[in-house]
């Protein structure tokens, strides 16, 4: 009967704390157009795998969500005052964690790689200390990984706004190389002018899981642990499978 007892006192709270956000609207930052994580299609409607991840998830806890677009950097800020709920797509840090909460599940896992021309002398082979003096391209405010982060003092970078800007100041030579999501910077490339002289050069430089943080300024521990786990079951089911499948992602 106690055992019977304490389950059932269980599932009320945790009911409770699943339908406290019930009628809040939660605010989701994103950065720039990220495809095919987040960006919008032709007809102007937001879309991508990560999109409609959080999405059911979200679905499952009965939330109510909206996403909104700024640039990184103020992305980062609003979470960091708790003018947003929660920032999605990004990895985690030590200097992220001292204002956003990280939990266990991750939405995704994201490579790096460099960038340069095909008629370039740069190149890369593994060795960062290879780059030393060349002009690299990196966005402003993002990690790249513990590797890249760690030496980036040591390096000559070039922080712009945006992946697009990488890709206009590669091309305009005012970087030797850049770094960035493949997947991301070759479907960006291709719908630029001259966006096939584009290639990659060496190994990756990353692969590292994605997440989403939550504000602890708006103290919301609770929910991104709930959020974490209403994530790991929705990636054990059939709607999961059906989403990597639509965006043919592997």
């Amino acid at each position: 009967m106690m055992t019977r007892f304490f389950a059932t006192i269980a599932a009320v709270i945790y009911l409770t704390t699943c339908t406290a956000w019930a009628g809040q609207r939660l605010t989701i930052v994103r950065g720039q157009n990220f495809p095919p994580y987040h960006y919008l299609d032709e007809k102007g409607e937001l879309t991508g795998f990560i999109i409609d991840i959080i999405t059911g998830v979200s679905h499952t806890l009965t939330l109510d969500i909206r996403f909104a677009q700024y640039p990184w950097s103020r992305c980062l800020h609003l979470v960091k005052i708790g003018e947003a709920d929660a920032m999605m797509n990004l990895f985690k840090t030590p200097e992220r964690e001292t204002f956003m909460i990280f939990e266990e599940a991750i939405l995704t896992w994201e490579v790096n790689m460099f960038f340069t021309l095909k008629s370039s002398q740069v190149l890369f082979t593994g060795n960062l200390d290879e780059l030393k003096g060349k002009r690299i391209g990196a966005v402003r405010n993002y990690s790249y990984g513990e590797h890249f982060d760690t030496h980036s003092p040591e390096l000559n970078i070039l922080r712009l706004e945006t992946e697009n800007g990488l890709l206009r100041n590669l091309l305009n030579r005012r970087c030797d190389i850049i770094i960035g999501n493949p997947i991301v910077l070759r479907t960006l490339a291709g719908q630029i002018p001259g966006g096939e002289d584009i290639v990659t050069t060496g190994p990756r430089v990353t692969n590292d899981p994605l997440y989403i943080g939550f504000s602890k300024a708006k103290g919301h521990e609770l929910l991104a642990r709930r959020f974490s786990d209403a994530l790991k079951q929705f990636k054990a089911g059939a709607d999961y499978r059906a989403i990597l499948k639509k965006y043919n992602i592997h």
